[in-house]
């Protein structure tokens, strides 16, 4: 490849490294719910041993058994059951990390300092949130919790029974609030009937909804107390993806609260949250720091998730990276989220050497650990979407299968003949991009080149999709640009934000721009604030063309991308068809994984066709530790920060 000089952005970085390594040289510092059928006929077509562990209800055994692998079932009945704390997988992960008063560490230590570039938005009331708060899952939680290895795991609620109608949860009985009152059914659906506007917040003096009602009012019909240990939400029609919705498996989580302490006003509620997570809220600087001390009487005791070990914790918003690094590197803080990949790529990683998350022993001032692919990036062309979308197809009152108003988009008529409007040159644009070299080069191997929409590793995501990367072929390039009647190239626009934990977008518009030229075609960048950016994509706005770099978080269930995306009157528009807009309501109808998989793959297939949309990274981000952090038990891919309350210490 002949030499390419990058963006004059990518050479501050570098300085940056530089300046920072002589400060510190100078003494600074999952698994899916198992099938537990009934009345099933099968058809033996091939067999094919295979490894299945089969959980029981009561936690006693683990039995392995073959299973012989079928074409078609005719399933009578179904209902899906996961008791996360069962022998098999009960440890969530945590085995081969060091354990708080066992092998010479201290059973208690004082406190923990975290400095992040952001914890998402600073509203606390999960009645009212405005978007996704990390925070949130110390002092408030979640209905069950994604443990390190991946899977969902115990929380408040033990397990579940997901069927066609609804699903289940059996709540743990030892389960309260800080303020002593029962984290019981009753409480779960209070906050649910808030959050999904069943119920009336307005008297408690709330005047905005949470930012997630709609997908409450979308899935759940309504909210039934069974026992003071059982909730049943009556859903309307199948909900494959509802714990990825409302069961804390996934991004933009459904946090929890105290309803006891929401109900008696904001003043109050901020005074003390009284939530149900292993920390008390103790002190709250929105957007600037956070102070909590460990709640001696957590009730959770589950092999994975239990009381912490560190007394106190401290959180600091430091938006800048310089700065944030600074405090590791004097030892100011003990863990930073996000590490500059410059800096980062010199600092000793824990993946290589022994166990990811675990203090490799060096003797070094700091290490780190990193969520692989935790944040997608790709390219998209936004002309041909708003063109097959317009009021002549959609007027006035149209609705999609599910009810919900289309909103059609304007097409101005000298948009006819942009030259993204021509699939050939679309696909020159993504064949002129040297993926891999961007990835080794300026993202220091910290992004991760991919070929689907789904995130890697997640329900549906196919690996040989992921693995199917597109090649850098600049000369096809130039020919499709020819055929197109472009031969002398073109000049466009493109539109990026940069956004908290997801590093390396500026560095790789910078590059893409850089490949272009290359083929005759000048992009101008304009850089957005991310929320603009976002509300960009909305439905009925789609704001972003010629071309745009959109970013969005993992999810554990890939269905959510395409809830999210691929169809007619999705929020966050992305290019689909009639086509997938059908399929997305026939994969929201079935239970079977099989199918919904089947399903999945279609629809990935026909939305790559298209030609609008071209996978570019899933995106890493790296954390980072003074030598006084032993652990850091978390998940291997993740779009946030998670599972602080598992640090172990030194002291």
């Amino acid at each position: 490849m002949a030499h390419r000089s990058f963006h004059p952005r990518f050479l501050v970085l570098i300085s940056l490294l530089i300046v920072l390594s002589i400060t510190i040289s100078c003494g600074g510092t999952a698994a899916e719910p198992i099938v537990v059928e009934k009345e099933v006929i099968r058809e033996v077509i091939k067999e094919v041993p295979v490894e299945k562990v089969v959980i029981k209800e009561i936690i006693k055994e683990v039995i392995v058994e073959k299973e012989v692998i079928v074409e078609k079932e005719v399933i009578k009945e179904v209902f899906l059951s996961k008791p996360p704390t069962a022998e098999a997988s009960n440890t969530g992960g945590m085995e081969g990390f060091p354990v708080p008063g066992k092998d010479g560490v201290p059973a208690d230590a004082g406190k923990l300092t975290v400095a992040m570039d952001s914890w998402g938005v600073s509203d606390i009331n999960p009645w009212t949130i405005s978007s996704v708060m990390f925070l949130q899952d110390m002092f408030n939680g979640t209905v069950m919790r994604q443990a390190p290895n991946g899977e969902l795991m115990a929380y408040w609620a033990v397990s579940y029974e997901l069927d066609e109608k609804g699903i289940t949860y059996h709540l743990n009985p030892n389960a309260k609030f800080q303020d002593g009152t029962p984290a019981d059914a009753q409480a779960m659906k209070e906050n649910f009937d808030a959050i999904a506007g069943y119920s009336d917040i307005a008297q408690y003096g709330y005047d905005k909804p949470p930012y997630h009602r709609g997908r409450a009012i979308q899935c759940c019909e309504s909210f039934e107390v069974i026992s003071p240990t059982e909730l049943r939400v009556h859903t309307k029609g199948p909900q494959p993806v509802i714990n990825a919705v409302i069961g804390g498996h996934g991004y933009h989580a459904f946090w929890l609260g105290n309803p006891t302490r929401i109900k008696q006003g904001l003043d109050a509620y901020l005074k003390d949250p009284a939530g149900y997570g292993p920390f008390k809220l103790v002190k709250w600087e929105p957007g600037t720091r956070a102070v909590m001390e460990r709640w001696e009487d957590f009730w959770a005791d589950y092999a994975w998730l239990h009381k912490p070990q560190y007394k106190d914790l401290e959180v600091l918003a430091v938006a800048d990276h310089a700065s944030r690094f600074a405090l590791l590197a004097s030892q100011q803080v003990d863990m930073v989220y996000n590490i500059p990949w410059p800096i980062a790529k010199d600092l000793v990683r824990s993946e290589n050497l022994g166990k990811r998350g675990v203090n490799p022993g060096q003797g070094d001032d700091i290490w780190t650990q990193t969520y692989q692919a935790n944040g997608m990036l790709g390219l998209t062309f936004a002309l041909p979407h708003r063109k097959r979308n317009t009021v002549a197809k959609w007027p006035e009152g149209s609705e999609g299968p599910g009810g919900n108003p289309i909103v059609p988009y304007t097409f101005k008529p000298e948009w006819e003949n942009d030259p993204t409007m021509d699939s050939r040159v679309r696909e020159a644009l993504n064949l002129a991009i040297d993926k891999r070299a961007i990835s080794k080069g300026p993202h220091f191997g910290f992004s991760h080149p991919t070929g689907s929409i789904y995130s890697r590793g997640t329900f549906g995501s196919r690996l040989e999709q992921i693995n199917n990367i597109s090649p850098y072929d600049p000369e096809r390039a130039k020919a499709l640009l020819a055929e197109a009647g472009y031969a002398d190239g073109f000049e466009i626009k493109g539109h990026f934000g940069q956004f908290a934990g997801r590093p390396g977008i500026p560095e790789a518009v910078d590059a893409i721009a850089s490949y272009w030229q290359d083929i005759g075609v000048k992009v101008t960048w304009q850089e957005h604030d991310p929320s603009d950016f976002v509300k960009g994509f909305r439905r009925g706005k789609l704001s972003w063309t010629q071309v745009a770099v959109p970013t969005f978080g993992r999810q554990e269930h890939g269905a959510r991308r395409i809830i999210s995306s691929y169809h007619v009157t999705a929020n966050y528009q992305h290019p689909h068809t009639d086509e997938t807009t059908a399929i997305k309501h026939i994969l929201l109808q079935t239970i079977d994984e099989a199918e919904q998989k089947r399903l999945m793959a279609e629809l990935e297939d026909k939305v790559l066709a298209l030609k609008e949309i071209f996978p570019l990274y899933g995106m890493s981000l790296v954390m980072g530790y003074t030598d006084r952090v032993l652990s850091h038990p978390t998940v291997e891919e993740s779009p946030h920060l998670k599972h602080i309350e598992l640090v172990t210490l030194r002291d």
